[in-house]
């Protein structure tokens, strides 16, 4: 297992926070970790050092806790508009530190409206990033009226404003950058309508005005709505964001809610730097931490389920051993459960939730032994909000479970069969029982939830004619697959989680608070060797998601190995057993992971100009400012017209000394960081394609 340094991964943070200059009059390159000062004493002269004071509060955060009335919050009320909290009593109030920040929770009632609005404001100051999102609950003993048009709306000021991001996963998308100037074309509206929210699209921004700007996400894994609306003549973006469509009444006891909202502001930084920023929040408080450390950087191996054996995967395992490879995590994928009568079942069936003793008698538990003491963490494949089995078999075999959990599925993408209510308690509780099972038995590590069909006609088949209940079992939906791995992760504290949904189908910001997005995509099912794709992906998603996994179908050159370095690459070999498997190019990719392992939590940078053609290079970049070490990447495809490239480095010192070398000998240069990053080093390779791996250090 390769855990990243904490000390670099500290010093990372430490300098983009100085990058970021979201507190423009703070000149100190030290924050500290908490939001108190902190007083030290030098060793040497016993004088008192106190570290710089905390990063000041977001303005935006500022405006929304000091003013109520002006909370973005917009909603009907049989038919009544309201905005903010104004005519809102404040009931309670609660504040409570949190990792880097501070969360807020405020609890309002209206006179005419008996619900109570509980709003949890998350602020970040030394990421100047702030989250919110409300809960409205009936806890009277009367149906409420009809709320709809739930969601936010907020003005960001700024005369020029240019709105920036990428597609989702799927629709023929595949993570394709966009810009938009919003002077000239003034309106951007997204839509996610199939229930899995980063589908074709993505509910992740960049609103850039110049000078200053922001990130913005929509924590929502459904259906959700996003707009920006620019009005030249005021100097202002009106974005509003919510769930695609809800109008519902609210039944004594029950709850909805609205999505995640985040914000991380920026102001006076570069522009190469500013994707930084975003990295920065999304590293320090986006991504959960394992037993209080950053998600850990592995290699890793991995199969599917189906045509394993617990000794086919033990065998797997130690056959990288025999050979000095200690892969830190091995990925056991679909196809390990039984049918609904105790049969074999293989993928896409999803099966009963059970594991098939006949090829694991052990129920993973002698996997989960090896794990343990080789420093291995298992990860494995679960689907269990869809059912594709014969229903009537499944629950003349099931009598624990309650056939009115199961909603069907008609139309839209994916494999359809039928849907595991999450918003009924019980049909959660069922699946978390039957999932914790497994895992107890096994000794399992990392848990992988996939979701491989759309449930939106699922949701709105379930109050199928009432018109004051649209959107609620979506609504209920969400709350109820939020709890259920919640409750995984209270369970299993240290537990890697991985969200999938037919690939990059369900990486919203509330999903992602819980998991990392591994199977970014399905399209490398499909299309192994389709590198010019892998590039083109691979370049732009380290700007949003920091930490996916890449892996390697045929292994026969370092172009293809170091095209599959990530957080977690997984370095597989066809078939461990072939005589003629290259066992020394696999090691030499192992020993090239560990030594760029520190730098993926490192600042990020795009070395070349993001194309869809294929004959162009792709490079990309990643630099520690506190080491002044990084890792560059220079990729010449089979279609690329030049062999030779100027690559310009990012983010380096301008008057500091660096030493370029690369990992086959191409480079040996030593030069000043403003002449590496103004003029570039040249690079010529001998054949195509080829991969340039260029290490960066001081002189």
């Amino acid at each position: 297992m390769k855990n990243i340094r904490i000390k670099s991964f500290i010093a990372v943070v430490l300098s983009l926070l100085f990058i970021a200059g979201c507190t423009p009059k703070q000149a100190d390159t030290t924050i500290p970790e908490t939001t108190e000062p902190v007083t030290q004493t030098d060793t040497e002269t016993g004088a008192d050092t106190a570290e710089p004071e905390p990063a000041a509060m977001p303005a935006g955060y500022e405006a929304l806790i000091s003013s109520p009335d002006g909370f973005p919050l917009v909603f009907k009320y049989d038919g009544a508009e309201y905005r903010g909290f104004a005519g809102f009593s404040e009931v309670s109030r609660n504040e409570e530190p949190i990792a880097r920040g501070k969360r807020t929770v405020i609890t309002y009632r209206h006179p005419d409206i008996n619900a109570k609005f509980t709003l949890t404001l998350s602020v970040y100051p030394s990421e100047g990033a702030y989250e919110y999102v409300v809960d409205i609950e009936n806890d009277s003993d009367e149906d409420t009226g009809i709320i709809s048009g739930l969601g936010f709306e907020t003005v960001f000021e700024g005369a020029g404003a240019t709105l920036k991001g990428i597609k989702g996963d799927a629709g023929g998308n595949n993570y394709r950058p966009y810009t938009q100037n919003l002077t000239k074309k003034t309106k951007y509206t997204d839509r996610s309508t199939s229930g899995r929210p980063s589908h074709g699209t993505f509910p992740y921004y960049h609103l850039d005005m110049g000078d200053h700007g922001v990130f913005l996400a929509v924590g929502w894994p459904g259906r959700w709505r996003a707009e920006f609306v620019h009005d030249a003549g005021e100097g202002k973006t009106v974005f509003s964001a919510g769930q695609l469509s809800i109008s519902t009444r609210l039944c004594p006891g029950e709850k909805i809610r609205t999505p995640l909202m985040a914000v991380v502001e920026y102001k006076d930084v570069p522009e190469d730097e500013r994707q930084n920023v975003w990295r920065r929040y999304y590293i320090n408080d986006v991504m959960r931490k394992i037993d209080g450390e950053p998600t850990p950087i592995y290699t890793g191996i991995s199969s599917m389920s189906a045509g394993m054996t617990t000794s086919k995967f033990l065998l797997m395992c130690r056959a990288f051993n025999a050979h000095g490879l200690h892969p830190g995590l091995l990925w056991m994928d679909a196809g390990w459960y039984t049918g609904a009568s105790g049969e074999p079942v293989g993928w896409p069936s999803t099966g009963s939730l059970l594991v098939d003793t006949s090829r694991f008698p052990d129920k993973f538990a002698d996997i989960g032994k090896y794990g343990r003491e080789n420093n291995v963490r298992t990860l494995l494949w679960f689907e269990p909000e869809c059912m594709r089995l014969d229903k009537t078999d499944f629950l003349k075999n099931t009598p624990d479970f309650d056939g009115d959990w199961l909603l069907n599925i008609s139309g839209g993408a994916g494999l359809g069969g039928l849907l595991m209510d999450l918003g009924e308690p019980g049909c959660r509780e069922w699946i978390f029982n039957r999932i914790c099972r497994v895992i107890d038995e096994g000794g399992i590590t990392g848990y992988r939830q996939d979701f491989n069909s759309d449930p939106a006609s699922a949701w709105d088949a379930k109050y199928k004619g009432q018109k004051d209940r649209a959107g609620m079992a979506e609504n209920q939906y969400v709350q109820g697959y939020l709890r259920l791995w919640d409750d995984i992760i209270a369970r299993y504290p240290g537990i890697y989680m991985d969200s999938c949904a037919s690939g990059g189908g369900r990486n919203d910001l509330e999903s992602m608070k819980r998991a990392v997005p591994l199977h970014y995509t399905d399209w490398f099912d499909g299309n192994h060797e389709d590198y010019d794709m892998k590039a083109r992906m691979t370049q732009v998603l380290f700007e949003w998601f920091p930490y996916f996994k890449n892996e390697i179908y045929q292994v026969d050159s370092s172009y293809k190995t170091r095209m599959n370095y990530a957080p977690l690459s997984l370095l597989n070999l066809p078939s461990v057993l072939d005589k003629d498997a290259n066992w020394e190019l696999i090691s030499q990719a192992y020993a090239e992971h560990d030594r760029i392992a520190p730098y993926f939590y490192a600042n990020y940078y795009q070395l070349f100009k993001w194309l869809e053609k294929a004959d162009r290079w792709n490079g990309w970049e990643f630099f520690d400012p506190e080491t002044g070490s990084g890792v560059a990447y220079a990729f010449c495809h089979e279609a690329t017209k030049r062999t030779t490239a100027t690559v310009k480095l990012k983010g380096l010192d301008g008057a500091a000394l660096y030493h370029l070398t690369d990992a086959d000998g191409i480079i040996d240069v030593t030069a000043t960081g403003a002449e590496l990053m103004e003029t570039g080093v040249t690079v010529t390779v001998p054949e195509k394609p080829y991969a340039v791996m260029i290490y960066i250090t001081l002189s």
